[in-house]
């Protein structure tokens, strides 16, 4: 498969995702302008409907977001074939910022049931980013030899090897 039959994979399937995460966001915030689901309350007075809701469309949302990083591996790896593991790098960047996502999605559903425990939760959160930051990491460390390679072949294209000096001739 060409490098174009690849982009246009990768943009075909970061659109497709586009739309399911519009899609999604756009029922959360309907379901969130609903009067009658603002004051009914879900398992306990500290959870309304609406936030449960919008909780359960956040998990959907990272869900298609991950399912998107998994996806779009094999195009990443042959775009940038100059990176080894090029695809799971950027399946880590997709989870990691699935992670920063999730961290302000769900705190509304999560802190009024753990109000002297919010550090749990930030702890987990913490501990998630590290792990998934150090594989990105190592990735990267592994790949800087070839990255080097790429870059100085962009910064002097057209340099070549010295001429050699003609042997002398007696």
């Amino acid at each position: 498969m060409g490098k174009k039959d690849l982009f246009r994979t990768l943009l075909l399937k970061s659109v497709k995702t586009l739309v399911v995460l519009f899609t999604l966001f756009a029922m959360g915030w309907f379901v969130e302008q609903l009067p009658f689901a603002q004051a009914l309350p879900f398992l306990s007075q500290k959870l309304p409907v609406s936030v449960f809701l919008n909780a359960v469309v956040s998990v959907l949302a990272v869900a298609v977001f991950v399912n998107f990083g998994g996806e779009s591996a094999p195009s990443v790896d042959g775009l940038l074939d100059f990176v080894p593991k090029a695809g799971e790098l950027s399946c880590n960047v997709v989870k990691i910022c699935a992670l920063l996502f999730s961290y302000y999605a769900f705190q509304a559903a999560v802190f009024p049931f753990v109000r002297d425990f919010e550090w749990v939760y930030q702890l987990v959160f913490l501990g998630l980013t590290l792990f998934f930051l150090a594989k990105t990491g190592l990735l990267v460390y592994y790949a800087s030899e070839e990255i080097s390679r790429f870059l100085l072949g962009v910064i002097h294209p057209y340099k070549t090897d010295p001429p050699k000096a003609a042997p002398p001739t007696t």
